[in-house]
C-alpha cells in the first residue's frame, strides 16, 4: 500500500515537471520541435515518393502522388479546417468536447467522401487499395490534429511536434524497411497505419493524464454550433487543397501514371516555401490573437507586415536555389532526368510563394473572425479551376499543369489580400 501511494506521488512529481516549466523553455522548444514536425510532414509525401519512385519505379509513384493528392483533400473534410480556431479559442468558449465531438462528426464523413470518391473515379482494384490506405492514413492524422490543437490551445505546442516527430520518423522508416523487403506499396502502407494507430493510442493516454481535468460538458447544441462557425473555414480548406492540387486531378483525368510521377517531383520544392514559412508564422498565431482580443491593432498589423515579408523573402531564396542547383538535386535525388522541365519548375516555384502568403493571410482572418468572406473567394476558385483544369492540362501537358498551378495560386491571393486589407482598414 505504501510502496503504490509512493508510486503516485512520483508520477505526479513527473507530470507537474513535464506540465511546469518555464514559459521561456516552453517558447524555445515548441518553435524548435514544431519546426521539426512541420518539415516532416511538409515532405511526408515527397520523401515517401523518392522511396517509392527509387525502389518501385515512376508508374506506382504516380499512383501514389494522386493518392496523396486525394487523402489530403480527405483529410480537410476530417479537420473541417478548425485547428487554428481551437487553437485561437484562448476565451475557451468551446469545451475539448466540444471540439472532439465535432471530430469525431467530420471524421465520419471523411470516412463516407473517401469511399464515394474511389468509387466515382471507378479506379481498378489496386489503385483504389492505395488511394484507400493513404486516406485511412490520414485520418489517423485528423484524429491526431484533434489532441495537438488542445496541446497549441493550453500553450503546449512543444508537446504536440515532439509526438507528431516520433510518429512521422518511426513511420518512414517503416516504410523504407517493409517496402524495400517485400516491393509491396500497399503493405508498405498498412504497416505505416498500423505503427501511427499504436502512437495515436498513445498520445490520447498522454494527453489524457496531462491536461483533460477540466472537461466541459458538451452538447449537441454546442457541437452544431461549432460546425456552423467553422463551416467557413472548412470549405476554405477543402476548396484550397482542390484548388492547389487541381493539375493533379486533371493529369490523373487526362495524361499517364508517369506524367503524374513527373509533375510530383518538380512541385515538390513548391511546398519547401510553405514549409519554411509555416515554421515562422505558426507559433506567433497564438500571439497576434492575444494582440487582436486586447484591441492593440497597431501591434497586430506590424507583426503582419513582417511576418509577409519573412514569406516573400524565403521564396525569393528558394526561387534563386531552385533555378542553380535545384533541380540537379531532384535529379540525383529521383534518378530522373528533369532538363526539359526547367521552366515549369520555375513557374511552380514563383506559385508556392503565392500560396504561402494565401495561407498565412487566411490565418490572420481567420484570428480577426472574418472567415465567411473565405467561403465566396473559394467557391468563384474552385468553379474557375473546375472550368479550366482539364482543357489547359489536355492541351498544354505539364506546361498546362504549371501555368494552371500559377494562375489559380496568384488569383487566391491577391483576392484575400485585399479582403484583409479592406477588414483592417476599417
Amino acid at each position: 500500500m505504501d510502496s503504490d501511494i509512493k508510486m503516485i506521488k512520483y508520477d505526479e512529481k513527473i507530470m507537474k515537471k513535464i506540465i511546469l516549466q518555464d514559459e521561456k523553455k516552453i517558447e524555445k522548444q515548441s518553435v524548435f520541435w514544431n519546426m521539426l514536425f512541420s518539415i516532416l510532414t511538409s515532405l511526408q509525401s515527397a520523401l515517401i515518393l523518392l522511396i517509392v519512385t527509387r525502389i518501385n519505379g515512376t508508374e506506382e509513384a504516380g499512383v501514389l502522388s494522386i493518392a496523396y493528392a486525394t487523402s489530403y483533400l480527405m483529410y480537410a473534410i476530417g479537420t473541417y479546417g478548425v485547428r487554428n480556431f481551437q487553437a485561437t479559442d484562448s476565451k475557451k468558449i468551446y469545451s475539448y468536447d466540444d471540439y472532439r465531438n465535432m471530430r469525431m462528426v467530420s471524421c465520419g464523413f471523411m470516412i463516407i467522401s473517401s469511399l464515394l470518391y474511389c468509387s466515382y473515379k471507378k479506379y481498378d482494384g489496386d489503385k483504389a487499395e492505395i488511394v484507400l490506405m493513404v486516406c485511412f492514413l490520414k485520418l489517423l492524422e485528423a484524429i491526431e490534429n484533434l489532441y495537438h490543437g488542445e496541446f497549441q490551445r493550453v500553450g503546449r505546442l512543444d508537446i504536440a511536434g515532439f509526438l507528431g516527430v516520433i510518429r512521422l520518423s518511426a513511420s518512414y522508416i517503416m516504410l523504407i524497411v517493409i517496402l524495400f523487403l517485400t516491393k509491396n506499396l500497399f503493405m508498405a502502407l498498412c504497416s505505416v497505419t498500423i505503427l501511427s494507430f499504436i502512437i495515436l493510442i498513445f498520445t490520447k493516454i498522454l494527453f489524457g493524464i496531462l491536461f483533460i481535468r477540466d472537461k466541459g460538458k458538451s452538447k449537441g447544441r454546442k457541437v452544431m454550433e461549432l460546425l456552423k462557425v467553422c463551416f467557413p473555414l472548412f470549405l476554405t480548406s477543402f476548396f484550397s487543397i482542390y484548388i492547389t492540387n487541381a493539375p493533379k486531378y486533371a493529369i490523373d483525368a487526362c495524361l499517364l501514371e508517369t506524367e503524374q510521377a513527373y509533375y510530383a517531383i518538380i512541385s515538390m520544392p513548391v511546398f519547401t516555401i510553405n514549409l519554411l514559412s509555416g515554421i515562422l508564422y505558426q507559433p506567433k498565431l497564438v500571439y497576434m490573437a492575444k494582440l487582436w482580443n486586447e484591441d492593440k491593432r497597431k501591434m497586430f498589423k506590424k507583426v503582419l507586415r513582417k511576418q509577409t515579408q519573412s514569406i516573400v523573402m524565403i521564396g525569393i531564396l528558394i526561387l534563386f536555389f531552385g533555378l542553380t542547383i535545384g533541380i540537379k538535386l531532384l535529379e540525383i535525388l529521383y534518378g530522373v532526368s528533369l532538363s526539359n522541365l526547367r521552366v515549369e519548375f520555375a513557374i511552380l516555384l514563383i506559385g508556392g510563394g503565392m500560396v504561402a502568403i494565401y495561407n498565412f493571410l487566411t490565418a490572420c482572418i481567420t484570428i480577426i473572425r472574418r472567415q465567411k468572406f473565405l467561403i465566396w473567394l473559394s467557391i468563384i476558385m474552385m468553379l474557375l479551376s473546375y472550368r479550366i483544369s482539364n482543357p489547359m492540362v489536355e492541351n498544354g501537358g505539364l506546361m498546362g499543369a504549371s501555368c494552371l498551378y500559377l494562375n489559380l495560386m496568384v488569383s487566391e491571393m491577391v483576392a484575400v489580400f485585399i479582403g484583409l486589407w479592406i477588414y483592417l482598414k476599417k
